[in-house]
């Protein structure tokens, strides 16, 4: 019985995992059936769900119990993942913090939502979509406001848009202004013709900020063959006149009233009441100009209430007013602006004819620069030209013509520091210099002479290399140093051909600028190691050390890159001017080249006398049966090829100071440009060596060239009767 007993226990036990248990009353989580037993009681169902959990929860339902989560951009105030409080949830910020970047992509404003979000575009950008809101974390693209015709609409008439990242801005077109004068705007307002811009009075300031921006957006006009472009110089001198005229008027009796900027310079002065001072004259000046006018002239023959006279000196209009523009300047040599334009204005409407002459002292550009008192001009492939001043010419700006015009204007006194004018009516004023330039048969005669000296050069420099390099008896130090001379001067004049006139291309023309530069001075190493090995040869010759080929080549060719490599840091405007691509002259620029060359001649110069004495010497134990004339021959021959070698020629290039020296230009172009035929006669042609060499290469080519007809007819001599053979003819 006991045994029957435990069996009935264990199933009893066995029964209570997998069934409901048959009680009275069922535990928390379960309710009892009509059966007696307990079932699980479904919390998640029927109206308490909202009070167990809480607000934006899902509830869950488990064996005996449940639990509660937040939706989906909700959150627990406690931070738990499972509630059973009934605190239900908060909405979630997803725009709070970093995490919104991740959430909406770049260049986006992230909106929180009850419960979710949602992205849009910042201003200046659009969705790949075209949605309006998002929220895929694509991010946004910047809009390019400026494509298409919205681009006029946006900033107006005359003007430039430009697009930036996320933004635009405008720029008015060269020649049109901003009403209120800003460079860059994003409305639509327009700009206005130039020819229309006023200052905002005639007070110093207003006057100084009307010039600075004539100035700024002339300078971006600039056009030197545009009769548009000097009627707004033209009108621009004229606005200048007016108000500075304007301002003098509200000055006391005598008074007078300067200002400076670094524009422009203003000195006025006026007098009142027909009162004219017992002097009888005004005199203004400037730093650099000054002017002396009767007070008669200022006011004229008519009583007055006042009578004023302006001087302003412009410190950089110069550059914009073509100095080619004079009046029957068409056959005259090339003029330069020498002093400040200025502008002499009064209160006398009869400015035009004065009653006497108004004097006008210049200080010349010249004096206040003496580097610029000749310039080095590069004509062609080492044709150095020096050009001086020959004569002054007072002019004034004819307003109407849009020209430099001497008529009514006088030169009076002309030396290295000023310029005096004398001149019968008030305007605009300035000094044009003259200047001498090789021109018209001789310049065309250099050119041509220039062009087949090269042309000649090339080829014979080409056929030097390859007989320094493939002729195996001339192997030795100095034959190095002439084959790197010959690819050195070969390149140099080939550059020179193809790009000296490259001027339309701003950054090529300065790139052909540098390997130019580069080249010729290392042409000018090479010619310095060749004055040094002829030293070691001649001077040293019982204890003679030959240079070393490594130290050769850093020679050569690296101080040339140093020298280049500072320049262009230091300086790399220098590369490439509106002529030519070459150094530029006007800043001094052009020493970066002569600087090396003079001292390298200088040091060569020394070798050739050296050479020329040694030479004296050897030619004086030579044969005596050679005769004494055949020996001058020899010596001057040898003397001079070895002045062409050692780049000693372009001493005249630098003595070439004046068209009267127009004889020794031709002399040294001559010599120069064909410098690389000289090599070749030197060093190939009166070689012995060399010639047997030329000898047995066109010997065997002869014989090449006729065992190769030989063979041919041997060829079709064999072939003839076996043809005949097989065919029975």
């Amino acid at each position: 019985m006991r045994a029957v007993y435990s069996c009935l226990l264990l199933v009893i036990y066995n029964n209570h995992l997998t069934f409901p248990i048959q009680a009275t009353n069922c535990p928390n989580g379960y309710l009892k059936a009509t059966d007696g037993r307990c079932h699980d009681e479904d919390e998640c169902t029927g109206a308490f769900v909202q009070t167990l959990c809480g607000s934006n929860t899902d509830c869950h339902n488990t064996e005996g119990s449940y639990y509660c989560t937040c939706k989906a951009g909700y959150l627990n105030p406690g931070k738990q993942r499972n509630i059973t409080d009934g605190r239900g949830c908060e909405d979630e910020d997803e725009c709070n913090g970093t995490s919104a970047q991740t959430l909406c992509g770049s260049n986006t404003d992230c909106h929180n939502t009850e419960g979710s979000f949602y992205c849009t575009c910042e201003a200046g950008y659009f969705h790949p979509s075209k949605q309006c809101n998002f929220t895929d974390g694509r991010g946004c693209e910047d809009v390019d406001e400026c494509n298409g015709t919205s681009a006029q609409t946006l900033c107006g008439s005359n003007t430039d848009c430009h697009n930036t990242e996320g933004s635009y801005y405008c720029t008015c077109e060269a020649g049109y202004f901003y009403p209120s004068k800003q460079c860059n705007f994003t409305d639509d307002r327009g700009c206005e013709d130039l020819i229309n811009l006023l200052p905002n009075s005639s007070s110093f300031a207003d006057i100084d900020s009307f010039a600075e921006f004539s100035s700024t957006s002339l300078f971006n006009l600039r056009n030197e063959s545009s009769t548009e472009f000097f009627k707004l110089i033209s009108n621009f001198l004229e606005v200048m006149e007016n108000y500075t005229i304007a301002a003098a008027r509200n000055l006391h009796h005598q008074q007078k009233a300067k200002f400076s900027s670094n524009n422009l310079e203003i000195v006025m002065q006026a007098i009142r009441n027909s009162t004219i001072p017992n002097d009888n004259r005004s005199n203004l000046s400037t730093t650099n100009n000054s002017l002396n006018i009767g007070w008669e002239s200022v006011a004229g023959n008519e009583s007055f209430d006042v009578a004023a006279v302006v001087l302003i000196s412009y410190k950089h209009l110069g550059s914009l007013m073509g100095t080619n523009l004079l009046e029957g300047s068409e056959n005259e040599s090339k003029l330069e602006l020498i002093s400040e334009v200025v502008t002499a204005a009064v209160t006398n409407t009869g400015r035009s004819h004065l009653l006497e002459p108004v004097t006008l002292i210049f200080s010349n550009k010249v004096s206040r620069n003496s580097s610029r008192k000749s310039e080095i001009n590069v004509e062609s492939a080492g044709v150095i030209q020096q050009r001086t001043d020959k004569k002054a010419k007072c002019v004034f700006w004819n307003s109407s013509a849009f020209r430099w015009s001497t008529q009514g204007c006088q030169l009076v006194e002309f030396n290295a520091t000023h310029t005096v004018c004398n001149c019968m009516h008030l305007t605009s004023f300035a000094v044009l210099m003259a200047l001498d330039v090789i021109e018209g048969n001789d310049a065309h005669n250099l050119h041509l002479i220039t062009l087949v000296g090269v042309i000649v050069s090339l080829v014979c420099l080409a056929m030097s290399v390859l007989t320094f390099t493939l002729c195996r008896a001339l192997k030795s130090i100095r034959t190095t140093i002439h084959t790197h001379l010959c690819i050195s001067l070969f390149l140099a004049e080939l550059l020179f051909i193809v790009g000296i006139d490259k001027t339309e291309y701003r950054t090529l023309c300065a790139v052909f600028a540098g390997f130019l530069h580069y080249f010729f001075l290392a042409c000018f190493s090479w010619m310095l190691l060749e004055g040094v090995q002829l030293y070691l040869m001649l001077v040293k010759v019982f204890n003679a050390k030959s240079l070393r080929p490594t130290y050769m080549y850093l020679f050569g060719y690296g101080c040339p890159l140093i020298t280049v490599g500072i320049s262009a840091a230091v300086f790399s405007q220098g590369y490439g001017t509106n002529e030519y691509c070459w150094l530029d002259l006007k800043s001094g620029f052009i020493w970066a080249f002569l600087a090396p060359v003079c001292v390298i001649i200088l040091v060569n110069g020394g070798f050739f006398i050296i050479t020329v004495l040694k030479l004296a010497e050897k030619f004086s134990s030579i044969n005596p049966d050679m005769g004494q004339l055949k020996k001058i021959r020899v010596f001057t021959f040898t003397a001079v090829a070895q002045l062409c070698l050692l780049g000693c020629t372009w001493i005249f290039g630098i003595l070439h100071f004046q068209k009267e020296t127009i004889v020794m230009a031709y002399i040294f172009t001559v010599i120069n440009s064909m410098q690389g035929m000289f090599i070749f006669i030197l060093h190939c042609l009166l070689n012995k060596q060399v010639r047997d060499e030329y000898a047995n290469f066109f010997h065997r080519f002869y014989r090449l060239k006729k065992d190769s007809k030989y063979s041919e007819f041997s060829t079709s001599s064999t072939q003839g009767p076996r043809s005949i053979h097989e065919t029975g003819m």
